[in-house]
């Protein structure tokens, strides 16, 4: 019989399976601005080498042009926050609305049902518990009244027969 071990191919295990899915969100949310206050940067820094190198009317060409799409940048900073903000508000109002028609009734039926319980409880320790309770202890004094009795009375006729005879 030939080893069949020899004919099959190994692969090594992934090392990382989740590599093949791509980059998260969260990174790209930290790489996209770090690379648009690069070239902002590099931008500025353009404008002033061309102020000092060649003419004022060029620099200042490119410095209002730099100007203008940071303001641009910021207007759209600006309407990305009030975007959130609206997400905000209503992701809010959902919770207050989830609070007030699911989590309430939740624990006023809760709080009911440990109020049925409770007298539930109290029922069964007045008219079963107790009553039982109170049986269980009269027999227990009845028995031992009676030991005593018959326990008298074997003393007595033990006494008799010793006496007697």
């Amino acid at each position: 019989m030939a080893d069949q071990s020899q004919n099959v191919p190994t692969t090594p295990p992934d090392p990382q399976p989740d590599a093949k899915k791509g980059r998260s969100v969260a990174f790209w949310a930290m790489v996209v601005p770090a690379g648009l206050v690069i070239v902002f940067l590099l931008a500025l820094i353009i404008a002033v080498v061309v102020a000092v190198a060649i003419d004022s009317h060029a620099a200042a060409n490119w410095i209002s042009i730099f100007r203008d799409l940071f303001i641009i940048v910021l207007a759209m900073e600006g309407m990305i926050m009030g975007v959130a903000l609206i997400v905000l508000v209503v992701q809010l109002s959902a919770l207050i609305n989830l609070l007030q028609n699911e989590i309430k009734p939740i624990v006023d039926n809760a709080n009911e049902t440990v109020t049925t319980v409770r007298g539930t409880a109290q029922f069964m320790s007045e008219n079963v518990v107790e009553p039982v309770v109170k049986f269980g202890a009269l027999a227990a004094g009845i028995g031992g009244i009676l030991r005593e009795v018959l326990a008298i009375r074997r003393t007595v006729r033990k006494a008799g027969k010793d006496g007697g005879g």
